[in-house]
């Protein structure tokens, strides 16, 4: 009994490890940054919650996940969605407020 116990407790040590640490890789070319670096940069442009609510209205279904990266030279916010089972992420140029190609 104290073996299955345990091995439960690894399972759920395990998801919580990747849980914690899924965001703290960013993708090449890309890197996350602070709230305050981005509230300083974006103050004339688009706000990750405009983004969301736009991708939403154009492409259907629940926001799960939204956040803003820099990507080279410019703000991009990404937005995932999901809609019937199905993840879709949609990209916006937190300058312009228009999707981008990933």
């Amino acid at each position: 009994m104290v073996i299955i116990m345990f091995r439960g407790l690894s399972y759920v040590f395990l998801v919580l490890l990747l849980t914690a640490t899924q965001g703290t890789v960013a993708a090449a070319g890309e890197e996350k940054i602070g709230f305050a670096a981005m509230t300083m940069m974006t103050a004339n442009s688009v706000s990750l919650q405009q983004a969301a609510k736009a991708a939403k209205q154009n492409h259907g279904g629940k926001v799960v996940k939204a956040e803003t990266q820099k990507r080279g030279k410019r703000l991009v916010h990404h937005i995932r969605l999901i809609n019937h089972g199905r993840v879709k992420t949609v990209l916006v140029d937190a300058d312009t407020g228009r999707e981008i190609s990933p």
